[in-house]
């Protein structure tokens, strides 16, 4: 049982990447390296560690797209940026990241409360340190995916062996150990390897500010680590102590609120970053702030608007936020994403104890063009507790039964068998209520 309780607890509040993989949730590219890229140049034939300036724009070009949901329009940006640089890592290591992005928006797993600590996304997480658990990834996918990091990797590893004080190479190498472990935790499910993954990354980066201190970009990961392990339970952070891994939530916030003051090539990816920890510390206003300031740069991410609509709910402006969500089910730009938006709806009106509503939304996710299987299941599950939090109980009893005769998604099935024995009640608002 301890163990059990070990693992899952460092899976869902200790590990750097499942915090991360919440931030990717609103499209957080590959971070900028060109603290000495301005200095170098670098011509087609020449491997260096710093991209020179024409690659740095084809790189932000790209980075602009993928926030904007623009997939084809980053890959595009990328392929050029690694025909230009085919011996350096970035080329593939933002294709990888464009594959693995692109499969997390078309699955529906860019949805910040995906990754809450109460969500099923971790269930199993206490088998996961076993290799051979976790999901399956469609086979095309990963192929394609793991391909493109055993190239950057490959290069990657090359310009460190060449120089091993290199910050830039360095800080390559671990942005392809953070994206593994982004992928693992997100598209995998394997929390222990993405854990793994992760910790080489911050030690990488950690190596880059002793390197040099100035190197803004390596800030993200080690601000996040530090906010992760602050963020322990005592027990945890005893124990992470006596391996040498101390961390501090202030300080995490305020490295990253630096890069912010003092990076502007990779300000938005830290705003993403607080924006996730804002979330985590009901810290609501903040949120709303950052999120206002990413859509005045970013008006093609509809994701932006879906969080801020669900960021209002938490404001106590519920009028607004659903004005947001009527607008966007209104826009023919965002009709193959109908579903998602109504499954959100349904959790913003859920979170405001709107619950027939709310079972009415989630199950127009299960009607709507094209809705994602897994999603649609969880939106049956959703529409069932929301329909007895209603007191509507023959209605959640028929959703439950619809889950069961569904393929299984996280413990969706559990959580169908335990409602069809007992009525479903809202614990966590239930604890909030209490203190």
């Amino acid at each position: 049982m301890l163990m059990k309780y070990r693992a899952s607890s460092i899976v869902k509040s200790a590990s750097f990447v499942i915090l991360l993989v919440l931030c990717l949730a609103l499209l957080l590219p590959v971070a900028a390296f060109d603290q000495t890229a301005a200095s170098v140049g670098v011509a087609t034939a020449t491997v260096s560690a710093a991209l020179p300036p024409e690659l740095i724009e084809l790189r932000r070009e790209g980075n602009a797209a993928a926030y904007n949901l623009d997939y084809a329009g980053a890959r595009a940006k990328f392929e050029e940026l690694k025909k230009h640089a085919p011996q350096h890592p970035a080329g593939d290591l933002y294709l990888a990241t464009v594959i693995w992005l692109e499969h997390l928006y078309r699955s529906r797993r860019l949805q910040t409360n995906l990754y809450r600590d109460e969500s099923s996304f971790y269930a199993g997480a206490e088998k996961a340190k076993e290799e051979t658990e976790g999901d399956a990834v469609d086979p095309a996918v990963d192929r394609a995916f793991r391909e493109r990091m055993a190239q950057a990797k490959t290069k990657a590893l090359a310009l460190t062996n060449r120089n091993k004080k290199d910050p830039d190479a360095l800080y390559f190498l671990g942005a392809v150990y953070g994206v593994m472990a982004g992928y693992e935790a997100s598209t995998a499910r394997k929390f222990f390897a993405a854990m793994r993954n992760g910790s080489r990354s911050v030690d990488l980066h950690q190596q880059v500010v002793k390197l040099k201190p100035d190197y803004y970009d390596a800030y993200l990961s080690i601000g996040m680590y530090d906010y992760i392990l602050g963020s322990l339970p005592f027990p945890l952070k005893a124990l992470a102590a006596i391996g040498g891994m101390r961390g501090s939530k202030s300080r995490g916030i305020q490295e990253l609120q630096q890069v912010i003051e003092k990076g502007p090539n990779t300000a938005d990816d830290a705003r993403v970053m607080l924006l996730a920890i804002y979330q985590n510390e009901n810290r609501p206003e903040e949120a709303l702030a950052l999120l206002q300031n990413l859509i005045a740069r970013y008006p093609g991410s509809y994701l932006l608007k879906l969080e801020t609509a669900s960021t209002l709910v938490q404001l106590h402006r519920a009028a607004e936020a659903y004005k947001l969500f009527d607008d966007l089910l209104k826009d023919s730009n965002t009709a193959l994403a109908f579903d998602l938006i109504h499954y959100q709806y349904g959790e913003a009106l859920a979170a405001n104890n709107e619950h027939e509503r709310a079972a009415e939304q989630f199950l127009f996710a299960t009607r709507a063009k094209n809705a994602e299987p897994s999603l649609a299941t969880m939106a049956l599950l959703r529409a069932a507790q929301v329909y007895d939090l209603a007191g509507q109980r023959d209605a959640a009893l028929a959703q439950y039964k619809a889950v069961l005769a569904r393929p299984n998604v996280y413990d969706t099935r559990e959580q169908a068998e335990r409602g069809i024995k007992h009525p479903f009640r809202d614990k966590e608002k239930e604890k909030k209520s209490e203190n």
